[in-house]
């Protein structure tokens, strides 16, 4: 029986090949994958056979959904998407290059981080030579770290994670940030007089982080402290202009930020951060890029811009 090497790989597999595996895995049929790729049914059936010649071994099978990857195939799947987010990312490093910057950076980041943050991480990458372009995507933790382990990403700043050695991910510690009471303006004079009163807390209108958010974690794990159950929101949001105005148009708004974007929203609504400490501590800041990234030293570069900068 002859033996899967890279000699054969290499003078049979093609790019196009990756991209019809992962439609037939998304499309499970051959027929909306013919559809989709404008091709002809045969052609995507022989395609499929060419392909399983290729590995010498079935990669999907009809089951009652349609077709399925086998345990080869989803091997092969996960190898396909690496190597098209790979020549994704080429193409626009190579569109860079046109436009006379040196490669893009993709950067991912989450919505709690401070204008002085944006400002020092910014003001580090456009002073950086020669010049590169840039890619920022803002989303919660567990999706930044997807999008890192499967390559969309170079690195994100982001939430500390208890990531398993063998996740294929490097976390370095930037700073920490102490959870704080952000209040309405109405209602800031009567609870700042208090100490901490959950069943006060409880009775305001709640504006949380969504859920399975570190923070959102955080906050359940309070109140259950407390022997409090966890309010209904009247709002679920990260977004800071949306926290803002909810907070200058509901008299008892009350939300738990990070204490540099609870300054920054109080600011920005008139609210109030409650004087009260939070026995409570956030999971720390850090900035998480996969172990074989290549462009590693911008990575560093930018842990140690974040570190000496004004971050608070």
């Amino acid at each position: 029986m002859p033996t899967l090497t890279l000699q054969r790989l290499s003078s049979r597999l093609k790019l196009r090949h990756f991209l019809l595996l992962t439609e037939l895995d998304r499309e499970r049929s051959i027929s909306r994958t013919a559809q989709r790729l404008n091709l002809a049914q045969p052609t995507v059936t022989r395609a499929l056979a060419e392909i399983e010649d290729i590995f010498m071994t079935p990669l999907f099978v009809r089951g009652r959904r349609g077709l399925e990857a086998t345990p080869a195939g989803e091997l092969v799947l996960a190898r396909a998407r690496h190597a098209l987010l790979d020549a994704s990312s080429l193409e626009q490093d190579l569109a860079s290059l046109s436009a006379g910057l040196q490669g893009v950076l993709r950067v991912g980041v989450i919505p709690y981080l401070s204008n002085n943050v944006h400002d020092t991480l910014w003001q580090h990458l456009l002073g950086l030579r020669p010049a590169l372009g840039f890619l920022v995507e803002e989303a919660t933790t567990d999706r930044l770290l997807e999008a890192v382990a499967s390559r969309r990403l170079d690195c994100a700043i982001c939430r500390f994670t208890s990531a398993s050695p063998d996740s294929g991910l490097v976390q370095q510690h930037l700073y920490s940030q102490e959870p704080r009471l952000v209040v309405s303006r109405a209602s800031a004079r009567r609870l700042a007089r208090r100490g901490i009163d959950w069943d006060a807390f409880a009775s305001l209108k709640w504006i949380l982080p969504p859920q399975h958010s570190p923070i959102r974690n955080m906050i359940h794990s309070i109140f259950a402290s407390a022997g409090q159950q966890v309010p209904a929101p009247v709002l679920e949001a990260y977004a800071q202009k949306t926290v803002s105005s909810v907070l200058r148009q509901l008299p008892d708004a009350i939300t738990i930020l990070p204490d540099d974007i609870a300054l920054e929203v109080a600011e920005a609504s008139g609210a109030s951060v409650l004087p009260q400490r939070l026995q409570w501590n956030l999971p720390p800041v850090g900035i998480v890029r996969r172990v074989d990234l290549s462009n590693a030293h911008l990575v560093a570069g930018i842990a140690k811009a974040l570190r000496a900068g004004p971050v608070t």
